[in-house]
């Protein structure tokens, strides 16, 4: 298996949700990412692993169009996105996190969800008027919060949430733009060790849901519980993919990856 990628899972059930084709992307003279070609199959949830600096926010920075590539492609469900710009492909069904949070923390999460669905829906980004209850984007934003387990806590400000807590609510405002796929990049950084758990839950409940997840993680243990498949990155390029186990087992990652870490 080493060397080279398994056939996508989705290459046997029909067209990919998401597709890179001979993705390029550097700075300057150096090459971060070379001839990356991935399929990730509609509904799967596929985990992307490797030793820092292998480029793998770097392959979703490209992804989500925070990036433009030097040359190849991005696809998204058939059509090519590769020349649009990040909101734009979030109106397509894109979405993304960050390994550091982008919150208001001084208003409620109700009002930080009310204001991801307006910019979902076209609509202008207030922060002076006060979430209605009934209208449109809040019910949006109150339905995304409850699917995190964050409804009781509407009223309350960001700035009183725990590290874990913000991470859902991240969650929560990609899910007020009804994403097909989620760009989670590195979701449990600098959560605390009693709420992984919880938030893996989470992201587990918003997979089983029909959605497309594809995830930069580094804890091990979460990566192969929660991912039908796993892709390693190494040195920019795409060394494998493949299930938990086999891409556990391969000598190759082990050395290039998991020995390193060690």
């Amino acid at each position: 298996m080493s060397g080279q990628a398994t056939p996508s899972r989705a290459g046997a059930e029909g067209a990919p949700i998401l597709s890179t084709r001979s993705l390029t992307w550097g700075v300057g003279g150096f090459t971060i990412l070379e001839d990356i070609d991935l399929d990730v199959g509609r509904g799967e949830f596929l985990s992307i692993i490797g030793p820092n600096g292998a480029g793998k926010s770097s392959l979703l920075n490209v992804v989500s169009g925070t990036n433009v590539p030097r040359s190849g492609s991005v696809e998204l469900d058939g059509h090519d996105i590769t020349s649009l710009r990040p909101a734009h492909r979030v109106r397509r069904g894109l979405g993304r996190t960050f390994q550091t949070s982008s919150l208001f923390p001084g208003l409620s999460l109700v009002e930080n969800a009310r204001l991801a669905a307006q910019a979902s829906r076209g609509g202008s980004l207030s922060l002076i008027a006060r979430p209605r209850w009934e209208d449109g984007a809040t019910q949006a934003g109150l339905a995304a919060l409850a699917e995190v387990d964050l409804a009781d806590r509407a009223a309350d400000p960001v700035a009183d949430l725990s590290h874990g807590d913000k991470r859902k609510l991240e969650i929560a405002l990609l899910l007020c733009s009804e994403p097909e796929v989620l760009l989670l990049d590195e979701p449990t950084a600098g959560v605390s060790v009693e709420e992984v758990a919880p938030l893996v839950e989470v992201i587990r409940r918003v997979h089983e849901r029909g959605r497309t997840v594809v995830m930069v993680e580094h804890r091990m243990d979460l990566v192969v519980d929660v991912s039908d498949r796993i892709a390693v990155l190494h040195n920019g390029r795409l060394l494998t993919v493949g299930a938990p186990d086999e891409v556990m087992a391969d000598p190759v990652v082990q050395s290039a990856y998991l020995g390193e870490a060690a």
